[in-house]
């Protein structure tokens, strides 16, 4: 291909802003990373204005940890950054740069943790771009889902635990408070082969649809 032609350096300059850094539309979006944790997560946005998270390099085990001071889902949903390559299309965002972080080598669980004082609010569908991954939404403050859903993974585990790490290796959630809600639309998550709720109090308010549930509360 011809960089040099104009219509190939419109397709180029579309590419390189489909993830432009945008702190505004990260803040407005509900996202804000702890940078006081580490890690090279990364925030930006798909063409359309869905936010992307470039997740952080998983370790020798497959993990990506990404720690946030606050973690929400719009309407508009959420797009995590598995893609190995230079281009990778999604249902949400359409086309998307790959993610820098992975250097060749995708997730196989994305992790991340909420280490800030709010409950997050998922109120719409949190896709994995590239390689389906496990997803996992640790926030000790709350989780209420409302009308959240999930693309390109076969489990997703809400909790208001503490993830317990053996090694590289996730072992286990601590869970010492904090509710999990499902409220409002419908919450159909058919399309997982599991789906786990482990939380210290859950309150289903909606209608819930799923292959595999897996629901712990209490302490543990």
């Amino acid at each position: 291909m011809d960089i040099r032609s104009p219509l190939n350096q419109c397709i180029a300059l579309s590419l390189a802003g489909i993830l432009f850094l945008n702190p505004i539309v990260a803040a407005a979006a509900g996202l804000a990373l702890d940078k006081a944790a580490g890690g090279n997560t990364g925030l930006g946005q798909a063409g359309n204005g869905v936010p992307v998270v470039n997740i952080a390099t998983p370790n020798g085990a497959g993990l990506s940890n990404n720690h946030f001071r606050d973690y929400n889902v719009g309407a508009n949903g959420l797009i995590l950054n598995n893609a190995t390559g230079k281009t990778q299309g999604t249902q949400l965002g359409g086309i998307i740069l790959g993610n820098p972080n992975l250097k060749g080598q995708a997730a196989q669980v994305i992790l991340n943790q909420v280490t800030g004082g709010n409950r997050s609010t998922l109120a719409g569908y949190t896709e994995v771009a590239g390689q389906s991954a496990r997803v996992i939404v640790a926030n000790p403050h709350g989780i209420t889902c409302q009308g959240c859903g999930f693309i390109n993974t076969p489990r997703a585990t809400l909790t208001t635990g503490k993830p317990i790490m053996d090694g590289q290796r996730l072992e286990r959630f601590q869970v010492d408070g904090g509710d999990i809600v499902v409220e409002g639309a419908e919450l159909n998550v058919g399309n997982l082969e599991q789906f786990d709720l482990i939380t210290r109090s859950a309150k289903l308010n909606a209608k819930l649809y799923a292959k595999n549930l897996n629901i712990v509360t209490g302490r543990n």
